[in-house]
């Protein structure tokens, strides 16, 4: 009687044409589909939370490479400003050591 029963209900048309094994593979595909759609919402989720990672780091780095190049500029202004002066006392030394060799005349210059 119980064998009768599923067989009959197997057979039968339920609703939109389609039987119980119908509605049973209907049911387990949308399964499948939702099941995969939260995986990939998950896997974009993750993936967005990488790219922010990445965006911060990258920003990080901007932020680094501004203030070398800072430091890069003021040491830069640094040794220009060293760089006069060496020329300058380079230019004393060769007027003291043309004034040594003139025996302390400057030829008129003052």
């Amino acid at each position: 009687m119980l064998t009768n029963l599923f067989i009959t209900a197997g057979a039968e048309w339920t609703a939109w044409g389609m039987t119980v094994t119908d509605w049973v593979a209907l049911l387990t595909f949308l399964g499948t589909i939702i099941g995969l759609l939260i995986g990939a919402i998950k896997l974009i989720d993750s993936l967005r939370n990488a790219i922010d990672d990445l965006n911060q780091t990258v920003k990080e780095m901007n932020e680094a490479n501004n203030r070398r190049d800072a430091d890069y500029r003021k040491l830069s202004e640094h040794l220009a400003k060293h760089d006069r002066a060496f020329i300058k006392d380079e230019e004393r030394i060769a007027e003291l050591f043309r004034l040594i060799r003139n025996g302390g005349s400057n030829n008129g210059k003052h």
